[in-house]
């Protein structure tokens, strides 16, 4: 079996092929979330992937090993609390605004875990109020194509 690492690269590289696969713009590497307050511009963590349409954030993808509601929970904390992403390419950094955002969470869960995982997916939203995203997917990688599909449907 592969370890972690190895596994999120796969994913992170599946991912980017789906997104680029439905016409999307996909921006991988080092992609950095930050917040603004008070002036100063504090990094909250980065992103695997997001999806650029126009010149906004439409999707950002964290790929997370542990399914554990820590884990969840810390990535949609940290990419709602994000009003903005550096974005490099190259040599060149750009902030792009991030808000209204779809987040994709994907875990490394089996087909019976990913049941009880939706389960607590659901007691998250019972309990976290977004403030500056549209809406947050968990999913693993076999139900992410599916996922991506609904979202495609519900945001036209």
């Amino acid at each position: 079996m592969k370890d972690m690492s190895e596994w999120r690269d796969a994913m992170r590289d599946r991912c980017k092929e789906v997104l680029l696969s439905h016409g999307y713009t996909v921006v991988d590497g080092d992609v950095r979330l930050y917040r603004e307050y008070n002036g100063d511009k504090f990094a909250l963590g980065r992103a695997d992937l997001v999806v650029v349409k126009g010149s906004r954030i439409w999707m950002v993808v964290m790929i997370e090993g542990d399914a554990s509601p820590k884990n969840i929970l810390g990535a949609i904390s940290v990419v709602d609390m994000a009003d903005r992403c550096l974005i490099r390419t190259g040599q060149e950094g750009k902030m792009v605004p991030l808000e209204r955002a779809v987040l994709f969470v994907l875990t490394h869960t089996t087909a019976e875990e990913y049941v009880k995982q939706e389960a607590m997916v659901m007691m998250l939203r019972d309990v976290y109020t977004l403030t500056n995203l549209c809406d947050f997917i968990v999913t693993n990688e076999e139900n992410f194509v599916e996922e991506l599909h609904e979202m495609e449907l519900y945001m036209a």
